[in-house]
């Protein structure tokens, strides 16, 4: 009697073990698309997702209007660097015949609230999209610019990995910009203003100095002068004025030159390196 209840013991749990193995959920797809992200090309698609640095298809037959009308077709243009839309540093982005109005979306909080499957498929949406085939030359802020505000249909244009790739750089790769800088924002778009201080926030300087000889130096030059960044602008008085980009070209390149993207920086360093080259004497303007 013992063998016989032994044996239907280990007849049982034989038998729940293979039922409880035959019952296992199927891994989710969607899941296992956004582990294999790329957060890295996600960052450089977000700037300009048909650069060569994205690996895009440079033969594809939409490049010559992408390079021709490239803001109606950058996530940067419409959602901004800091990812704050006309709520942050594009407050004073007008739209012009050759650039959309800036979203109001706050893109940021957004990421962050939106599971990656819903993020995924805003992108790939085709309902209130903008088709590659509309004639932008027409855009004019002022009497026609409802077609020319919408998102593109990202389904025409990119693959579903090259989606999660910039699915995955919103949800995991962009910067809550409040934890670098304070910034003012006065009036409203497209006619408002804004003030940045606290370049680098609780950083710490001596570690971003040591950040900018390490990674920046060879090209920028000791104290940031020794290339022009625009108007004889220096990389500290850049930075200390476009603390809301600087963040993105750090950490993922500055796109058609050879600065390369630090891809593995952290909130805590690009604090650091901005503590450093908040400091006016050692990077002067």
């Amino acid at each position: 009697m013992k063998q016989i209840r032994w044996f239907l013991s280990v007849a049982l749990i034989t038998a729940t073990f293979f039922t409880s193995c035959n019952n296992d959920e199927e891994p989710d797809p969607n899941q296992i698309a956004f582990e294999n992200a790329s957060i890295a090309n996600g960052g450089i698609m977000y700037d300009k997702f048909w650069s060569t640095e994205s690996n895009f298809d440079q033969n594809n037959t939409n490049l010559a209007t992408l390079n021709d009308k490239a803001d109606f077709f950058r996530c940067k243009q419409c959602h901004g660097w800091d990812g704050l839309g006309s709520n942050g540093a594009y407050i004073n982005r007008a739209p012009k015949t050759t650039r959309p109005n800036v979203s109001a979306l706050n893109l940021y909080n957004l990421a962050q609230n939106k599971t990656s499957k819903e993020l995924f498929d805003a992108m790939k949406a085709t309902n209130g999209r903008r088709d590659i085939s509309y004639d932008l030359s027409t855009y004019d802020p002022a009497t026609n610019y409802t077609e020319g505000d919408k998102m593109p249909n990202f389904g025409q244009l990119l693959t579903d990995a090259q989606i999660w790739d910039i699915v995955k750089f919103m949800k995991e790769g962009m910067f809550d910009v409040t934890e670098l800088y304070d910034a003012t924002y006065t009036g409203e778009y497209p006619t408002g203003s804004f003030a940045l201080s606290n370049i680098g926030k609780n950083g710490n300087e001596a570690n971003g100095n040591n950040l900018y000889t390490e990674k920046c130096a060879a090209c920028h030059g000791a104290n940031g002068s020794d290339i022009d960044l625009g108007g004889s602008t220096a990389a500290g008085k850049f930075t200390r004025s476009k603390a809301y980009e600087v963040q993105h070209k750090v950490k993922y390149g500055q796109l058609g030159s050879s600065m390369k993207g630090e891809f593995n920086m952290t909130l805590s360093e690009i604090k650091d390196l901005y503590k450093a080259l908040a400091n006016e004497t050692n990077f002067p303007n």
